[in-house]
């Protein structure tokens, strides 16, 4: 396994992994390793809340999330202890329980896959049953709300121990009790990291020792609950896949009882069940399952909780009765049709907008000749712009998405390039040119 160095500023400075090999790997040093505070930025990123991209004025809000980041030395050890659970948890869900199949996030030793093989399987599976009841729910609150307790006897099953030893307890005891400070706090009181770099600077401090007098002017923030882990940290995941695990064999167990399939993809899951007699037979299963969850400690979105029947290639919903649709994974699906999310490509083409009329105001303010941001725009939004490394924009996407869904969902309507099929005329217009392009 390769650990690469990463040039993101923290209180120590950037190191490569051939230098503090042996300190990762020795658990006696990890043992009584002084792990430093995390950093804490708040990620922003705007959510459609509309039903339809022409719902309203406003149709988008904008959700926050906690993004902690560890010190580079810290980041190795939790890299490294990462992939080793990994390792224990796959042989644990495998070999013990044969629940594989059912955890698709967060997985490093399965072939590389992504939300579009997992959403194309699902789907696939119900056109299979032609008759199913669907349940799909919505972890609140993950990373937040994990309680140390089942924690830490999970990871102990895992790891096959009675107790852990030092060194993972040190590392549990770092994931779970951690320290922080927040981003703009440190940059209020030392400087912010663009000022920083422009000295030459590698961190926000000179040395370990200089960040340790700060830390005694200014207090350490803890996380002094009985719950909750950060969320951003190598090993974060891992240790959230770990505490559901009590919950995972139970829904597996229901699964199979029924002949049925249970799919848990981060913190949202899917079960469905092949209908072999009247569907308000399976409604009963909503109370186990939120039983369930209870009972280990997850609480479940209740408003991103649904039931489903697909039947007559159609899909309802069981809550209201409507005949509509499901959304899984990114994905619309009303028995027939699968469409990426409509507000996927309502971002599209909001952030392309975005982008060209600030360049274009910069291009009047700069008195310039050409449209600045030309490339990142042919590369983002048009067809253009395609290097030998390839490309990671929302058309790529949905290629990959339309080759996905036709291949591993080959029974249902797949429309992931239609929803973008006038792509070329719409940012022509934004842009004011026609743009010479192969389709």
């Amino acid at each position: 396994m390769k650990y690469y160095s990463k040039n993101y500023f923290h209180f120590d400075k950037r190191i490569f992994f051939d230098k503090v090999k042996n300190y990762v790997t020795s658990p006696s040093q990890i043992a009584t390793h002084s792990f430093l505070p995390f950093i804490q930025y708040i990620y922003s990123f705007e959510k459609y809340v509309g039903k339809t991209p022409s719902d309203s004025n406003r149709p988008t809000r904008t959700k926050e999330r906690s993004i902690m980041y560890a010190g580079h030395l810290d980041n190795f050890i939790y890299k490294y202890y990462a992939d080793y659970l990994n390792t224990y948890y796959y042989n644990y869900i495998c070999k013990e329980f044969f629940i594989d199949e059912c955890i698709i996030a967060y997985r490093n030793n399965k072939p590389r896959k992504s939300n579009i093989d997992f959403a194309a399987e699902v789907i696939n599976q119900m056109v299979i049953y032609k008759e199913a009841y669907i349940y799909i729910g919505d972890f609140a609150n993950y990373f937040d709300k994990i309680n140390h307790v089942i924690l830490k006897e999970n990871l102990k099953r895992v790891l096959n121990v009675s107790k852990l030893p030092a060194d993972w307890f040190n590392i549990y005891k770092s994931i779970t009790k951690y320290g922080f400070y927040k981003k703009d706090f440190i940059e209020a009181n030392v400087g912010k990291e663009s000022h920083l770099r422009s000295h030459n600077k590698r961190s926000y401090f000179n040395s370990l020792k200089d960040f340790r007098d700060f830390q005694k002017k200014y207090r350490t923030n803890y996380n002094n609950k009985k719950f909750g882990i950060p969320q951003g940290t190598a090993i974060s995941a891992v240790f959230a896949n770990i505490y559901a695990l009590g919950f995972d064999l139970q829904m597996k167990q229901i699964a199979e009882k029924h002949f049925g399939i249970y799919r848990r993809y981060s913190d949202d899951f899917i079960l469905i069940l092949p209908i072999r007699s009247n569907v308000n037979e399976y409604q009963y299963i909503e109370k186990e399952i939120k039983n369930l969850a209870e009972s280990y400690k997850i609480d479940i979105k209740e408003e991103k909780t649904n039931s489903f029947l697909y039947s007559n290639n159609g899909i309802v919903n069981l809550k209201n009765k409507e005949i509509g649709h499901m959304d899984y994974l990114g994905f619309n699906f009303d028995g027939k049709n699968v469409t990426m999310r409509s507000k996927s490509v309502y971002k599209f083409y909001r952030k392309a907008k975005k982008l060209i009329s600030y360049a274009q105001s910069r291009k009047i303010e700069k008195q310039l000749e050409t449209l600045p941001y030309r490339k990142s725009i042919y590369r983002l939004y048009t067809d253009l712009g395609e290097t030998k490394k390839g490309r990671n924009s929302f058309i790529d996407y949905a290629k990959k998405a339309q080759a996905k869904f036709d291949t591993f969902s080959p029974n249902t309507k797949n429309l992931m390039l239609k929803q973008i099929n006038n792509r070329k005329k719409k940012i022509e217009r934004l842009l004011g040119i026609q743009i010479h392009t192969k389709r």
